[in-house]
């Protein structure tokens, strides 16, 4: 029997990354143009909250949510749960997310965070989720046909909704920070086990995170 320290992280992955990579691929197929419609949604919204837009700051934790739910159902439970039985616990932490996601939306007294450098940083790990996530396929080992997008995927979804959380004033608003974190740890152990370069953003954005709410815990 070989040695325990001569297994690589490739040894316990459960498919390979070519079959991931046609999931996905196939998964976007299925429901082009939606991606577009959550990127652009999402991205409205969170411009016109960073600016006080009333209906702009009430509408952003709903449709977190709404993303996370349909990542859940859609990718994780039914697709992805297919090639890794793991996942199936996966989805389930993201369908709690959901709806914590959901209960913090009735309170109506968040406003934008005072500590400029976490909204500052916010933003940019916000607008990264949104918009340069879907093109480091070109950067990695796969074509855009298998970019991962906001509301469709859990990686942009994830940090999309940490850099939205750190722009929000209200310390409850913590208690949505753990799931997306454990998920971007997840996330970039599995892609490091696949070799895909991609693997040092989710792990960067929980260091990114970390040094954010450093602020928080001065006097």
């Amino acid at each position: 029997m070989s040695e325990w320290w001569t297994y690589t992280p490739g040894d316990f992955l459960m498919f390979s990354p070519r079959v991931y990579l046609r999931l996905v691929e196939r998964y976007n197929e299925d429901f082009w143009p939606l991606q577009l419609v959550f990127v652009i949604g999402m991205l409205a919204i969170v411009v016109l909250a960073l600016r006080e837009v009333r209906l702009a700051k009430a509408a952003l934790l709903p449709a977190l949510a709404v993303a996370w739910a349909f990542c859940a159902w859609q990718f994780l439970w039914l697709r992805y749960a297919t090639i890794n039985w793991g996942v199936t616990y996966a989805a389930m932490a993201f369908f709690l997310q959901a709806g914590l996601l959901t209960i913090l939306s009735f309170d109506t007294n968040h406003g934008i965070a005072v500590n400029r450098w976490r909204r500052y940083g916010g933003t940019v790990l916000a607008l990264f989720g949104l918009l340069v996530h879907p093109l480091l396929a070109l950067f990695s080992t796969r074509s855009l046909a298998a970019a991962e997008t906001f509301g469709m995927m859990p990686d942009p979804t994830a940090i999309t909704t940490l850099g939205t959380v750190l722009t929000i004033r209200g310390r409850r608003l913590l208690l949505l920070l753990p799931i997306p974190l454990l998920w971007c740890a997840f996330s970039g152990l599995t892609l490091l086990a696949m070799e895909d370069r991609a693997a040092v953003v989710p792990l960067a954005s929980i260091v990114l995170v970390a040094i954010l709410l450093l602020p928080l815990a001065r006097p």
